[in-house]
């Protein structure tokens, strides 16, 4: 079965200080029921991740050799804040699973399916 990578984005700008603590245990927990969902329906494989908010790193090119910068960046309007890694059928089926999760309140969802290189899709 195709496997297809979530890519949840936000929102680097956003003002979240009017968030209570009880408002992000809300808010967590509704990314805990719909991951429980899709693991429910054998879908979610691997479970579902947060990224850390700072500490990233960027790898480029650069003059031969490959250098290393703190990312992201200030000037980025958007950040990548967490993926998935889901079985559906179909890019269209894939759609339908993210259909209610709660990253849309927030920013977007962007799907990708993976390439298993020849390796066989369980």
């Amino acid at each position: 079965m195709p496997k297809y990578l979530l890519i949840l984005r936000g929102d680097a700008t956003a003002d979240y200080s009017q968030f209570t603590p009880d408002d992000f245990a809300k808010i967590l927990g509704e990314y805990e029921a719909w991951g429980e969902k899709l693991t429910k329906q054998g879908r979610l494989d691997g479970g579902g991740h947060k990224l850390q908010d700072q500490g990233g790193k960027v790898m480029m090119p650069k003059g031969g050799k490959v250098t290393v910068k703190d990312g992201p960046y200030i000037e980025t309007k958007e950040v990548v804040g967490g993926i998935y890694l889901v079985k559906a059928d179909n890019y269209d089926h894939a759609v339908r699973l993210c259909e209610g999760h709660p990253n849309f309140r927030f920013g977007s969802i962007e799907i990708r399916e993976v390439d298993m290189m020849g390796q066989p899709e369980d």
